[in-house]
């Protein structure tokens, strides 16, 4: 069994309106909505678990989307681990066979391609998660603000999601870093601090995080490059 797991527990309005950024739309259909969309559409998945404020499940309920998986909604908690967490105890099965896709609400923009190979390899691996390497030069910063070492950046990568686990293996790291009380910022650290590494393999620099306007404007960009793709 593959679970898709879509984060989305953020309530803030930082790019000033009402409603949080997840429901914001991006040409015409809120943002939540296309993410939960491209999941939908891949065969390999069977259920899809989206993490929301309480507050807002009704709302999104009242959206309508019509998809043809089952969607069950599971609470946020106080920060995105817990929000994970939260996630993972809702989901149908827990054998270590079945695979989960962890992903953030608000990278409506994931393909189909990127996601089928995340499964792909985490059946191989057990552990799958994407990015893209830096283009700039790293440095190091110093506690005294000037700078330190040059990192190689081709030995470094920045993590998107999605990230792919056999399921009772990121269950028990959750489990003993939330018992422990220590807190990451992403799944593959969590993984990493109870299980081994994780196998990392190309996203694309499409596949953005919308956190500000800015990053709406960037999505709004990339559609419409696609559309006009499509049509060539």
């Amino acid at each position: 069994m593959v679970t898709a797991l879509i984060v989305s527990g953020g309530k803030g309005t930082r790019m000033g309106g009402e409603l949080p950024k997840q429901f914001l739309s991006l040409n015409g259909t809120p943002i939540i909505a296309r993410t939960v969309m491209v999941f939908d559409g891949i065969n390999e998945i069977d259920e899809i678990i989206l993490v929301l404020p309480k507050a807002y499940f009704t709302y999104f309920k009242e959206l309508n989307i019509k998809t043809q998986k089952p969607i069950r909604l599971a609470e946020a908690g106080l920060d995105r681990q817990e929000s994970v967490f939260n996630g993972l105890l809702t989901m149908t099965s827990k054998d270590n066979n079945d695979i989960v896709i962890i992903h953030d609400g608000v990278r409506p923009l994931v393909t189909s391609e990127i996601i089928k190979k995340g499964i792909a390899f985490t059946k191989r691996y057990g552990s799958a998660a994407c990015g893209v390497r830096p283009k700039d030069t790293l440095k190091k910063r110093e506690s005294t603000g000037f700078s330190g070492e040059t990192l190689p950046r081709e030995e470094y990568v920045l993590i998107h999601t999605p990230q792919c686990f056999n399921v009772g293996d990121i269950i028990k790291a959750h489990r003993e870093m939330h018992d422990k009380k220590r807190c990451f910022t992403d799944d593959t650290a969590i993984y990493e601090a109870v299980v081994g590494p994780v196998y990392l393999y190309d996203s694309s620099d499409e596949n953005i995080k919308i956190t500000t306007k800015e990053d709406l404007d960037v999505a709004k960009s990339i559609l419409s490059r696609r559309s006009d793709n499509n049509k060539e």
